[in-house]
């Protein structure tokens, strides 16, 4: 319940932000300012899409509170939808003005004559199609993760700055001196926040570093990265959970992907290392993290996530993994064995092949220490002798493992291919599952 209170907070308080501008024009409105109502509505979806672009650097900036009530992952998806939102209303603001023939369409193409606050708001939009627009089609143009992650921040901050000042220049309600207190605050504000998470944060990461001890090759085509805190403790975290990691002699570095722990959290090793398990699926994964050398400094920015058993009670636990997907997965798993947890659980290892299904051995080998495990090993493309599930995981297949009287009462963790977890979200709904206990965790951001 508390769990819920929180969303219920942060998402009223991100209502508020973005409605906030709307309330206080119409609070202090100036007569003297009347204009028609396509006006008045091309002013108000203009500052919602200035609110909402706002807010963007905030849901990017790792706020625990916020991560605490959403996780992370999921605010990173509700980052790319409200993006293409803000968009929306971007497109609609010159549409509106044009619309009600105050305007020309000679303002969507300035010239030496146009008012400089009318070429910003020209400048402005022409940023924000870059920011959505390089981000939706990112793969299309075979644009890498680190230059897109560089240009998105900077282009970014570019249209934050542009966009307020197009509306401190233009005036109308923005001439109100409260507006423009208001204005002013939500750029310091988001920005600064931006700015913290992207410069301050870092260099606070200088005095923590790690050292890869280990890059050993896994099944699946997976690294499995050791790294011990060197100078300091290092952390704990809830099995589930992810971090930031990069390398580098600088934590400045925009090359940081989140990746979910494979180690135990819960009982660390003597010299405080913990375990990340990577496949090779992008110019990183592929390129950089199979040649990182034992020595190797590295940065971890985290523990973080909410994809996590720790925080869901139940009578057992059914975890759904999909290729490397089975990485946090696996360090529930752990925890559950150290614990003594007597809790049936049931773990549905899903691969294409069975060179593809990661940590085979080690989930072989706790499945022989744990009474209470059931592992159900499905192969998409299986050899004539295989004696295991073949195809798709799938409502039969869940329902002929699980006890009839009791799944229900399970909570459900599922990670992997888009593909599966999409699947999932329909098929465990279907079979009576309650919807709050079905839990997924995606990085597929950009």
């Amino acid at each position: 319940m508390r769990l819920i209170m929180r969303g219920v907070f942060w998402f009223g308080t991100y209502l508020t932000i973005i409605l906030a501008p709307l309330v206080v024009g119409v609070v202090f409105f100036d007569p003297g300012q009347a204009a028609s109502p396509l006006i008045y509505l091309a002013d108000a979806v203009g500052y919602i899409a200035l609110a909402l672009m706002a807010t963007e650097l905030a849901l990017v900036s790792r706020l625990r509170g916020v991560a605490g009530a959403f996780g992370i992952d999921s605010l990173l998806q509700f980052h790319r939808q409200i993006g293409i939102a803000s968009m929306a209303f971007a497109v609609a603001h010159p549409i509106l003005l044009v619309a009600d023939l105050a305007y020309t369409s000679r303002i969507l193409v300035p010239t030496a004559a146009t008012p400089w606050p009318v070429t910003l708001g020209t400048v402005a939009f022409v940023l924000a199609a870059l920011v959505v627009g390089l981000s939706v089609y990112r793969r299309l143009m075979h644009l890498s993760y680190e230059v897109w992650h560089t240009t998105h921040g900077i282009l970014s901050v570019l249209l934050i700055g542009v966009a307020a000042v197009h509306i401190l220049g233009v005036g109308r309600f923005a001439a109100l001196p409260v507006m423009r207190t208001l204005l002013i605050v939500y750029l310091v504000f988001f920005v600064g926040m931006f700015l913290n998470y992207r410069l301050l944060r870092p260099l606070m990461l200088r005095s923590k570093p790690w050292e890869v001890v280990e890059n050993r090759r896994e099944h699946g085509q997976s690294h499995t990265l050791v790294l011990r805190p060197v100078g300091h403790d290092g952390f704990r975290f809830e099995p589930g959970q992810f971090a930031w990691i990069g390398f580098g002699r600088s934590p400045l570095s925009t090359d940081k992907h989140p990746i979910s722990f494979s180690s135990n959290g819960d009982i660390p090793n003597h010299d405080g290392t913990v375990a990340f398990t990577i496949k090779e699926l992008g110019d990183w994964s592929g390129g950089i993290v199979p040649k990182v050398k034992v020595g190797a400094t590295a940065w971890l920015d985290g523990p973080h996530g909410v994809f996590t058993m720790d925080r869901e009670e139940g009578a057992g636990y059914v975890l759904i993994g999909g290729g490397v997907g089975i990485t946090p997965l696996y360090s529930m798993l752990q925890a559950l064995e150290t614990r003594d947890d007597s809790r049936p659980v049931f773990v549905f290892h899903a691969a294409n092949d069975f060179d593809d299904l990661t940590f085979r051995e080690e989930l072989a080998a706790t499945a022989e220490r744990m009474p209470s495990l059931t592992l159900v090993t499905v192969l998409l493309r299986a050899h004539e002798d295989w004696e295991g599930e073949r195809g798709f995981v799938t409502a039969e297949t869940l329902t002929r493992y699980l006890p009839t009287s009791l799944y229900r009462h399970f909570q459900y963790f599922i990670c992997g291919p888009t593909p599966l977890m999409d699947a999932m979200e329909e098929v465990l709904p279907k079979i009576g599952v309650p919807a709050d206990r079905i839990h997924t965790e995606r990085f597929d951001m950009v």
